[in-house]
């Protein structure tokens, strides 16, 4: 589930799966024992509206009352509630005159429902409440803002529309239906079809539906015996006779000519403002209404670039069956009109009018396919990687020869998989398998599906794929040979095979020219840092990453820019890498490399960890979950699970901690091979324990890096190093400390980190066996966290210290600085670590009171995020399942919630916040 604003409204829309929204409205029902409860659920015309209500009544077992809009009637007062069908047994409703007043018919409508509830809580089912005249809905739209007086249970369906404020249904809690995830579409359409698709087939199905189960329905039973196994392509639209295509079709017929007119301007190019549509279009100029009804209609949707089709499967269908005439009208209006505009220097906008020419021109189809193609490597240099791809795709259409239609298609596999839609990409690898011959089309195959098999596939399986695409990408793209070695070397990273890494470290060695673009040497002298590093050569290793980080000074790209974050990350600059790790996220986004991202979020996640912000480390891997699932990267988002895990970890949140590290073990860690997750897990397990006291379990966990799916781990098992140090002295295992101390020691003089120089003095503080040793190790690494800034850690070593103060018969020293780390573990939350600061000062003989739960006036940054999924409307479980935490999490944080901000309930909250 995921949470939105409508723009129109500024009222809370929550994105939820069928089941979320069946669940929340089961929940609703078992609560009507209370009162009723209304709720409007939105959705696009074949999203399962209907399905969902038919299952809800089966589900409560109550009787229905039941209503279905139909446009026909919408001009006919009353003719809605003049439809209702009572529960079986039941009289029917009295009529409703058209000539009645709205006060009027509402209350005959609640007192008619007062009847039938005298016999039991009733169920209220309106299908398209959108379809209904305006007075039933209106009256409809009272009766759901009042229905807690009722023991009932409301529920309407609608299509999303673009609302002003004041609509009828303002103000009835909304959820919209998010189109089927892959795994469900998959699901659904091995249960529908004849003849059972191959796998590379149903994948190439499931991304055409664009998630509508009616037309995923559809495809389904339209696949023959041949399209099936792939002996023929399936089909890019569903059936003519079908549902889905018939009511595109309705809808497209039924718009006045104005209305129609932007439609097909829409078609036939989807990236145009409003000046520019409305300027090749001379009736919808002169219709003031003419937007409102295309928008209306379901066919046209207004983004920030401006209107475009509702969806490309929608956009297909509207090509297929428009009026031929209409779209070359079309066309030769945005020629004429687009005719000699100029682009700005340097890139933007450039004009499609020699397209649009050519497209209704009698040429050659390769012709054609060359202009399209010109245009799409325009589209691909502003960053508009979905429209270049889809021009790709119509140029390879038109290709005669199998070798350059294969080359188009696999360009507009590129694009897709770098816009952010690996399966699409997919699906272009598989079209080409046959067409392609030269090394260097094989090789573009075998980097899009080596790119995918890295972000959600085995990353063994990438490793293999993306070393061969370098080799067979070599004479033909330099750059994209050194892109595809520079995903298998963080292939490699993921995998925990650092000895094929040494590999691509040598052949990145080889390839290295003093003509190279920043961009690309930044990428090869990264294999030479990185490779350095992994063997513990860091007299190397520092000299080379702190040259990727003054290359990423002139990178232009966001893959090199994630690579230097790392680069300041590995040197112990969180700042730095946090700064470049922030520019890489940037840059993707104005670039349009969407597949990128969660690569960068990972660094901006791990850079605030190191900076001890781990509100906002939290909430950046929150996000790059969410991103991750939404572009299929779960690889990416078992990554950001596994630092959820060590930020809960760090804080001392055992609970958390679990429930993070089974959701990254449910979504694939074991099956995948993913060994830098592994150990970011084994490390977050390890800290958990520590909190608690459990040393000998936080050796166990911590000796798994070296065991666990990746085997070795010398990256992660480095910087994990103090915990395991704290762990092995605390329960008498000194050896194995002292040998990971030596390498940890190594790192750590080669890069001059202040905060890691801070761990370095508490390991040997802990290690030493003269008191005055340790006193002295001690109080440099105070020294050095004040001077870091690492407040947190600070405390831990603060408390480390007291500890051993203590024993030596030093309790005021002790207090003192117990004192100070008591306070710091607080602010941050920490109440593990808490309850150990106050069961030591109670040692030294002070007498400590219990902490209130609510004591701290302000809110912290988690019960901000949860106040506001209250007000959003958002259950604790709903909200638990955001933010990866448990129920009892949640209903812990708003105890404190309440108390602090004076408030006693849910809608008290929500009113306070608004």
């Amino acid at each position: 589930m995921s949470v939105g604003i409508t723009a129109e409204t500024g009222s809370p829309i929550r994105l939820q799966s069928r089941s979320s929204v069946l669940a929340a409205l089961r929940r609703t029902a078992d609560r009507r024992a209370r009162g009723g409860a209304a709720m409007v659920v939105e959705g696009a015309y074949g999203s399962g509206k209907s399905v969902l209500l038919e299952q809800l009544s089966v589900e409560t077992g109550l009787p229905t009352l039941d209503l279905t809009g139909v446009g026909a009637e919408r001009d006919i007062p009353f003719a809605g509630l003049n439809r209702i069908s009572p529960p079986h047994g039941s009289p029917p409703l009295p009529e409703f005159p058209i000539d009645e007043t709205e006060p009027v018919a509402w209350q005959r409508l609640w007192r008619e429902l007062g009847r039938l509830l005298d016999h039991g809580p009733l169920l209220l089912r309106v299908d398209d409440a959108h379809l209904l005249d305006t007075p039933s809905l209106r009256v409809l739209a009272l009766l759901a803002r009042r229905i807690e007086r009722l023991s009932a249970l409301l529920v309407l369906t609608a299509e999303p529309v673009h609302e002003a404020p004041g609509q009828p249904l303002d103000g009835i809690p909304r959820s919209r239906l998010a189109p089927l995830d892959f795994s469900d579409g998959m699901r659904l359409l091995y249960g529908q079809a004849r003849f059972p698709p191959s796998p590379e087939v149903a994948e190439e199905v499931v991304a055409s539906s664009e998630g509508n189960p009616l037309a995923l329905v559809e495809f389904a039973r339209a696949l023959t015996a041949r399209q099936s196994i792939g002996l023929a392509p399936p089909p890019l639209v569903p059936p003519h006779d079908g549902r889905f295509r018939g009511e595109t079709r309705r809808r497209l017929w039924s718009l006045p000519d104005s209305a129609r007119e932007l439609v097909m301007l829409t078609v036939v190019h989807d990236r145009l403002d409003h000046e520019d549509v409305l300027a090749a279009a001379p009736l919808a100029a002169a219709d003031p209404h003419a937007w409102s009804t295309v928008v209306g209609s379901g066919l046209v949707e207004l983004g920030e670039g401006g209107p475009r089709p509702a969806g490309e499967l929608r956009r297909r269908c509207l090509e297929t069956d428009a009026c031929p005439g209409e779209l070359r009208r079309a066309r030769l209006s945005l020629a004429r009109e687009l005719e000699g505009t100029r682009g700005f220097e340097g890139g933007g906008y450039r004009t499609p009018a020699p397209r649009h020419r050519a497209e209704v021109s009698a040429d050659s189809p390769e012709r054609l396919a060359t202009e399209l193609e010109r245009t799409a490597h325009e589209a691909e240099s502003d960053g508009e990687h979905d429209r270049a791809s889809r021009l790709y795709e119509r140029a390879a259409a038109l290709s005669h020869h199998d070798e350059s239609k294969g080359l188009r298609i696999l360009a507009a596999g590129y694009d897709a998989w770098t816009g952010g839609e690996p399966r699409r990409a997919l699906v272009m690898t598989r079209r080409a398998r046959t067409l392609v011959r030269s090394s260097g089309a094989r090789g573009m195959r075998d980097l899009l599906h080596g790119g995918v098999e890295l972000c959600d596939g085995k990353p063994a399986t990438a490793v293999r794929e993306l070393t061969e695409a370098s080799s067979a990408l070599l004479d033909t793209d330099r750059e994209l040979a050194i892109t595809a070695l520079m995903l298998a070397g963080d292939a490699c990273c993921v995998t925990g095979d650092y000895r094929e890494y040494y590999e691509l470290a040598s052949r990145a060695e080889w390839l290295r020219r003093p003509d190279d673009s920043p961009n690309t040497a930044l990428v090869l002298r990264n294999f030479t840092a990185m490779s350095a590093t992994f063997q513990g050569r860091h007299e190397v290793a520092a000299p080379a990453l702190r040259e990727v980080i003054r290359l990423a000074d002139r990178a232009t790209e966001p893959a090199p820019l994630v690579l230097a974050g790392n680069a300041a990350f590995t040197l112990g600059d969180p700042a730095v890498s946090h700064r470049l790790a922030t520019r890489a996220q940037r840059t993707a986004e104005e670039r349009g490399e969407t597949v990128q991202l969660p690569w960068a979020s990972v660094y901006v996640s791990l850079s605030a960890l190191l900076l001890e912000r781990y509100s906002e480390a939290e909430s950046s891997a929150l996000e790059g979950v969410r991103i991750s699932r939404a572009l299929g990267q779960r690889n990416r988002m078992i990554d950001h699970l596994a630092l959820l895990a060590l930020v809960a970890a760090l804080r001392g949140e055992p609970e958390t901690v679990e429930i993070r590290l089974k959701q990254a073990t449910e979504h694939g860690l074991l099956s995948r091979g993913l060994g830098r997750p592994d150990a970011f897990c084994s490390w977050a397990a390890a800290c958990a324990e520590l909190a608690h006291g459990r040393p000998v379990r936080a050796v166990h966990r911590l000796r798994l890096m070296d065991s666990g799916i990746g085997g070795f781990n010398p990256a992660v098992r480095v910087l994990a190093a103090p915990h395991f140090v704290e762990a092995a002295v605390s329960c008498g295992e000194p050896d194995d400390a002292v040998r990971l101390l030596g390498a940890f020691d190594h790192w750590v003089s080669s890069t001059r980190s202040t905060t890691r120089m801070a761990l370095s003095h508490r390991c040997h503080a802990l290690l030493a066996e003269r008191p005055a040793d340790a006193d002295e190790r001690f109080r440099a690494a105070i020294e050095s966290h004040r001077e870091s800034g690492g407040t947190l850690e600070l405390a831990r070593t603060e408390l480390l210290y007291a500890g051993r103060l203590r024993r030596a018969r030093k309790p005021a020293a002790a207090r003192e600085l117990l004192d100070e780390a008591g306070a710091i573990f607080d602010e941050y939350g920490a109440e593990p670590w808490s309850r150990r600061a106050r069961a030591e000062l109670r040692a030294t003989g002070r007498s400590v009171p219990t902490r209130s739960s609510g004591a701290v006036n302000e809110l912290t940054a988690r019960q901000a995020e949860i106040s506001r999924l209250v007000a959003e409307g958002a259950t604790n479980r709903e909200i638990a399942e955001l933010l990866y935490v448990s129920d009892r999490t949640v209903e812990h944080h708003l105890r404190n919630v309440f108390a602090n901000l004076g408030v006693r309930s849910r809608t008290e909250l929500a009113k306070l916040l608004r």
